[in-house]
């Protein structure tokens, strides 16, 4: 299963290297990644570091600033066998796909779909097509699989 990471910010220097931007800015662990994917591409990584403004990446058989610009924009995809384990106590927004969402009273809301992108946060879909953000979440039950979130009222009204 592949994972979005980030996208290419732009190139840096004249080598071809990447400067990546996280799409979480508190990432770590993409510096011992050793291939990633750009459209479906596979590329190997030469080499990676942090930066101030996200990772430096040389990819193999990217070798100049040319190349390098022309991924310009490209989402940055990886392996999630390749990433470090969550830390105790997290786990990474993917993982919840599958999750059953209930209310605080245990009420289910509906099953996570998939994740959508809305600016800062991320947002889950539930069956049926309601979006919750993840700012909602109270507690995520990893051997229960189920997440309760904090439902503000009108979230799953509907209006016939």
């Amino acid at each position: 299963m592949r994972l979005a990471v980030g996208r290419v910010a732009r190139a840096h220097g004249v080598r071809g290297r990447l400067l990546v931007a996280p799409y979480n800015a508190e990432s770590t662990g993409l510096e011992k990644v050793r291939r990633l994917f750009l459209e479906g591409r596979e590329f190997e990584v030469a080499r990676a570091e942090r930066v101030n403004l996200g990772y430096l990446v040389a990819l193999r058989g990217i070798d100049d600033r040319d190349a390098a610009d022309a991924l310009r924009g490209q989402e940055v995809e990886v392996d999630r066998d390749e990433l470090p384990p969550a830390e105790e106590g997290e786990v990474y927004a993917v993982d919840l796909i599958g999750f059953e969402v209930a209310d605080a009273a245990g009420k289910v809301l509906g099953v996570v779909e998939d994740l959508e992108e809305a600016g800062p946060q991320d947002l889950l879909r539930l069956t049926g097509g309601a979006l919750v953000p993840m700012g909602l979440v109270q507690e995520v039950m990893s051997e229960a699989r189920r997440i309760v979130i904090e439902v503000p009222e009108g979230l799953f009204e509907v209006e016939e």
